[in-house]
């Protein structure tokens, strides 16, 4: 008897866990669905403003591209474009669900192989991405310093969440009209659109695709609205 009791208890506190364990993983799976929901917004937001990014570099290499001697007026004019094409871009990412399945081992509760087999295809796509970012943004940053030396150190520059300051590249300013300079600042605009056509949009594609396809799987599999 006392066997059959003890062996009881196992089996209700077996039972129990289960439950435990099944509730957590619904209101896992909610909160990835909302987090993957997020994050296609802000990935189509990052390639909205890539775009508008890639038009400025590729109008600026052609400017430059179509002058057989460059002026002071041509290379504001490249100035400009340059300067409104190599914002730092950065897709942040709702980690708020993801933090905790990879940091209290919460992944082995996501029982649904085809689930938790694209969730960690996601994760690592994230992990690219961000890499390619942060290389690019020492490309940026390089390009920045040297467009300094030809445009100098505009008044404002760090104020950019309050007032455009591309409109105060002109002529009149130029500090350095050397075409090596020029060519060496057009030669870094160009490498930043080939990682922005190469890298940033295959990857944020693959992740805006990623996190429509485990919204759509998801909902498949554990059957949500």
């Amino acid at each position: 008897m006392l066997f059959l009791a003890v062996f009881c208890g196992f089996l209700a506190e077996n039972q129990r866990e289960h439950f435990v364990e099944h509730k957590r993983e619904k209101e896992f799976i909610h909160s990835l669905v909302d987090d993957f929901g997020k994050d296609t917004s802000e990935i189509s937001h990052g390639l909205t403003i890539l775009n508008n990014d890639q038009n400025k570099i590729d109008s600026a290499i052609h400017q430059y591209s179509i002058k057989k001697k460059l002026n002071d007026f041509d290379i504001a004019q490249i100035g400009k474009m340059g300067f409104n094409g190599t914002w730092s871009l950065n897709v942040v990412f709702t980690e708020r669900t993801s933090s905790q399945l990879k940091n209290s081992g919460g992944m082995r509760l996501i029982r649904n192989k085809k689930v938790s087999d694209l969730i960690t295809d996601y994760w690592n796509a994230i992990d690219q991405y961000k890499f390619t970012h942060s290389r690019l943004e020492n490309y940026r940053i390089d390009t920045r310093k040297l467009g300094f030396k030809i445009f100098g150190d505009l008044p404002g520059i760090y104020l950019r969440q309050f007032v455009d300051t591309s409109f105060l590249i002109d002529s009149s300013g130029i500090l350095n009209n050397s075409p090596l300079l020029v060519g060496e600042y057009v030669n870094n605009l160009a490498l930043i659109g080939n990682v922005y056509h190469t890298q940033y949009y295959p990857q944020l594609n693959k992740l805006l695709n990623l996190a429509k396809g485990l919204i759509i799987l998801i909902k498949k599999e554990y059957q949500l609205k």
